[in-house]
């Protein structure tokens, strides 16, 4: 599904990654462990196209991600959760959810996708209509979550 070859990548001057390869098929689920400034981020950021690579490829189902600009990233079936949630806070949670199902392809399925996620968050529904950035650090994350979890992701 989701295969990187030789990835290097940092910020400016610094590396971060170097070398990395790694394959993670469908239905597989993989852990990246390490200490502070490992490089766990930056290969997060990599994979959904916030940073590019210095070096290497990726492909996600055949698909060039690296080729591919970073806003069209999420119609590949990559969804990504950030460490600091970035939800729109002055927005409600109705609101945020409804930018996760923002692609062509996950709106056809809007209703689905939002029962999926209120089973998984059954919090959502009761905070629907709540500035999510009132909302507890917990509720937020929840929020994060689901709202990747409206575009259909594969990964």
């Amino acid at each position: 599904m989701l295969e990187l070859r030789s990835i290097d990548a940092g910020y400016g001057s610094f590396q971060a990654l170097f070398d990395v390869s790694l394959d993670v098929r469908a239905g597989e689920a993989i852990g990246v462990i390490g200490p502070n400034g490992a490089g766990k981020t930056t290969l997060m950021r990599v994979i959904s196209g916030l940073i590019r690579p210095t070096s290497g490829t990726i492909t996600m189902q055949g698909s060039d991600v690296v080729a591919t600009p970073a806003h069209r990233i999420v119609s590949l079936g990559i969804a990504h959760v950030p460490e600091n949630r970035r939800l729109f806070p002055r927005l409600t949670v109705a609101d945020n959810l409804k930018m996760g199902a923002y692609m062509p392809g996950a709106r056809a399925h809007y209703a689905e996708r939002l029962d999926f996620v209120f089973e998984l968050f059954p919090r959502l529904k009761e905070r629907l209509q709540q500035m999510a950035g009132t909302m507890s650090g917990g509720e937020q994350q929840m929020c994060a979550i689901g709202r990747a979890l409206m575009s259909n992701p594969k990964l």
